[in-house]
Formats: C-alpha cells, sequence, structure tokens
C-alpha cells in the first residue's frame, strides 16, 4: 500500500512574520476597546521615554556645610547601632551648624544658618540640654515633632508628611540644615523592605534638591539590641539618593570611643575617620572629638573586626593595650621580653613568628619603625603619633637625639592633649 504525503501550501498563503505581527497587535487592541467598554475604563496609554540633551543638564559645584562630608541640596544617611551616639553626634553637628562653629580637625567652618530638627519621637528635655551643652544657639533652631489632623494632633509621621514639608521649609529663612532623628527604616532584606527605605530616602533627597538645603538623617532599623551593641546591617540599605552615607561604630579598643567612617560619597573621597567620646557636660551628654584623625580606613576597621580575626588575638590585644597604656613606643626586644614572662611567646620565638601579637599590634594600630642605625639602632613598636614625630629624626643617623614623643594627659573631660615631658 501506498502513501503519498499531501501537497505542501503555496508559500503565498503562509502568513509572514510581520503579518502574524501586526494580526496580534490588532487582537490585542480590539480586546482592551471591548474591556473598556466593558468596565468603563480607558486603556492606559504607553509610557513614553523622555530624553534630555546634555547641553540642557546644568551643573554646579556643591556647596557644603561640612565640606566633603554634608553638601546643601543633597541627602546624608547616618547609621550605627543602638547606644553608639548617632544622635548625639547631630545634636554637635546641629550646634556648629547654628553657631557657625568650626568643624573638627581644621576641616573649615560651619556656614552660620537656620535648621530645623525633626524628632517625632525624641525627648525635647534631652535634646535641649545636649543643644545648649554642645554650645548651640537657639535663636537659629526650629523643631517639628507633631502635625495637627483634623481635631487631633500626632506625631509626625514620614510616610504620611512629607509633602506638608514644602511650605514649612520656605517660610525658614537662611535654613541651612535638616536634622532627622530619627527615620525609622524597616529592617530585613526582602525586596518589600528595600522598596519602601528607598522610597523614603527618595522623597529627602528631592525635598533637599528642591529647597537647596542639606538633609541629614538617622537611619534606625528594627533589630537592633542596646545590650549588646550589635550593628544592624546598614550596608544593606538602598542608599542610592543618598549623596554621602557614613557609620559610627564604637572602637572594639576603647569602648569610650567612637569611631564615624564614611560609607558612601558621590562627590569627594574619603576626608577621614574621625574619633570622638561621649562626654558629660551642664548635666547633658555631649561628644568630644578627637583633635587628630586615626589611622583607620571603614576597610580595615571591617577586616580587623571580622569574628575570625577577633577570637584568636584577645589575650594580645590586651597584652599590648597594658604595655602601651603609659608610654608611646617599645623596642621590639623589651616586647619580646614581656611576651614571653607571661607565656605569649616560646623561649626562642621571635616576635615576628607570633601570628597573634601581629594581628594584634594591627587591631591597635601600632606602626613598626627603625629607631637608629647601625649596632646602636633597634626595631620598635610605636603608637601613630609617635611614629609620625619620631620618623624625620629616626630616618638621618646625623640627626640630634630623638627627643621624648608626647605623653597623653586627660584633660576635665577624659580626653588627652599633647604636651611633651
Amino acid at each position: 500500500m501506498r502513501f503519498d504525503q499531501p501537497p505542501r501550501p503555496s508559500p503565498s498563503l503562509v502568513p509572514s512574520p510581520e503579518r502574524v505581527a501586526a494580526g496580534m497587535a490588532e487582537i490585542r487592541a480590539r480586546a482592551e476597546k471591548e474591556v473598556a467598554a466593558a468596565f468603563g475604563r480607558t486603556a492606559k496609554p504607553a509610557a513614553i521615554p523622555q530624553l534630555v540633551s546634555g547641553t540642557a543638564n546644568t551643573f554646579s559645584a556643591p556647596e557644603w556645610v561640612w565640606p566633603e562630608r554634608i553638601a546643601r541640596g543633597k541627602l546624608t544617611v547616618l547609621g550605627g547601632a543602638p547606644g553608639s551616639g548617632k544622635s548625639a553626634f547631630v545634636t554637635d553637628v546641629i550646634a556648629r551648624v547654628t553657631a557657625g562653629s568650626a568643624w573638627p580637625c581644621q576641616e573649615g567652618m560651619a556656614p552660620q544658618g537656620a535648621v530645623l530638627l525633626i524628632a517625632p519621637q525624641g525627648d525635647a528635655d534631652v535634646f535641649g540640654l545636649r543643644f545648649r551643652a554642645a554650645g548651640g544657639e537657639l535663636t537659629q533652631l526650629h523643631t517639628l515633632r507633631e502635625v495637627k489632623d483634623g481635631a487631633k494632633t500626632r506625631p509626625f509621621d514620614f510616610e504620611k508628611d512629607v509633602a506638608g514639608l514644602n511650605p514649612l521649609i520656605e517660610g525658614i529663612k537662611d535654613l541651612r540644615l535638616i536634622a532627622i532623628d530619627a527615620l525609622p527604616v524597616p529592617g530585613g532584606r526582602g525586596a518589600a523592605a528595600a522598596r519602601k527605605t528607598e522610597a523614603l530616602f527618595e522623597q529627602l533627597a528631592a525635598l533637599a534638591c528642591r529647597h537647596n538645603v542639606a538633609v541629614l538623617a538617622i537611619a534606625r532599623q528594627s533589630g537592633g539590641d542596646y545590650l549588646s551593641r550589635k550593628p544592624v546591617p546598614f550596608g544593606s540599605l538602598p542608599l542610592t539618593a543618598a549623596t554621602t552615607a557614613f557609620l559610627v561604630e564604637i572602637d572594639p579598643n576603647d569602648e569610650g570611643r567612637r569611631l564615624l567612617l564614611q560609607v558612601k560619597n558621590e562627590l569627594s573621597g574619603d576626608p577621614g575617620t574621625l574619633a570622638f567620646g561621649i562626654v558629660r557636660r551642664e548635666n547633658a551628654a555631649a561628644i568630644a572629638l578627637a583633635p587628630a584623625k586615626p589611622i583607620v580606613t571603614p576597610r580595615a576597621f571591617t577586616a580587623r573586626n571580622a569574628p575570625g580575626f577577633n577570637s584568636a588575638k584577645a589575650d594580645a590585644i590586651a597584652f599590648l593595650r597594658g604595655l602601651f597604656a603609659h608610654t608611646p613606643q617599645i623596642k621590639v626586644r623589651e616586647i619580646e621580653q614581656e611576651a614571653r614572662a607571661v607565656g605569649l611567646l616560646g623561649a626562642n620565638q621571635p616576635l615576628s613568628q607570633c601570628r597573634p601579637l601581629r594581628d594584634a599590634r594591627a587591631a591597635l594600630d601600632l606602626i613598626v619603625i627603625r629607631a637608629g642605625f647601625g649596632p646602636g639602632g633597634s626595631w620598635v613598636w610605636a603608637k601613630p603619633d609617635a611614629a609620625e614625630a619620631d620618623q624625620s629624626e629616626a630616618t638621618s643617623v646625623t640627626s640630634p637625639p630623638i627627643q621624648p614623643a608626647p605623653a597623653q594627659t586627660q584633660d576635665a573631660d577624659g580626653w588627652s592633649e599633647r604636651r611633651h615631658v
């Protein structure tokens, strides 16, 4: 039995891909019209991309409230663990702007002007005492905590009330800074939480740009622990709308010292880490900024405080901290003698072959330098400020004897000043 294949259709009868696409578009358009007629709705037109020519863009140099840290017309976000001193730090920034005071570490002067503080959950008495202790000018301060909603008064809500700030901001003369303590952002790494946080940041960034005013917002995330001082995952926040972002961390080597670390900066390089402590002044907590910047970068701080890095060297850190408590530098052979006495080094083990002590030196920012040359020279471990003071003299054979390094003495606030002894 023979089976013949059916005849192939003529090519003229097979629709081309273009005809198929056009037919599908026609069917879709007809269906949209029928749905609109049935439900009384009109089809939403497609979005049209808007192109902007390069010549139509306007560019201007940033206007700094705090040079290389806080700019006018931009959003700055500040994060940190609960109890790390974020509110005290922001209070100090507010006080300097209202008084036109100098920024620390010779970073310029704050342009004196008005500041709007938005603090729905903050205690007015606590802030007032802190602000006075920081030397702020009350006539330049404006505070927003509540809004009138019909016949009731409720706390300011960032999701509902940001749009209503426009007329209020326009009515404040010479407004330089809007400080927010604090902006509640949802915790977790889910997409919904990220979109909600990003929307809040975008609103504040648009507000800053619209009024050419700097916005400094403390990001308060859920999940923080005041007892363990466990940091929340600040780096996971969607910081696209923020121009600059900083993180306040407690120094693991000194619980009384805080470090201000840069997380993001779209307008400048890293201006350097700042160190400060919380002190008591006039019945309120205030901050005392260190006169010099510590030699630690955000990347180095993160690396040296990784769980595996810390656990292996706790004894070595405590040992070196005790040795350098009252002296700026110690010879390597003297460190070896002390380490052998407490069992951190073997009888014939050199310091260079002890991993815990090497890691502890890095954690405490100690520097290795050469003091002198020839038979009388020796290697020493030194604190950064002592190493900088002695380096120029230590590198020259014909230089005069090394002067005593600056000793550290405490003032009334518990912070040191350089004095030669």
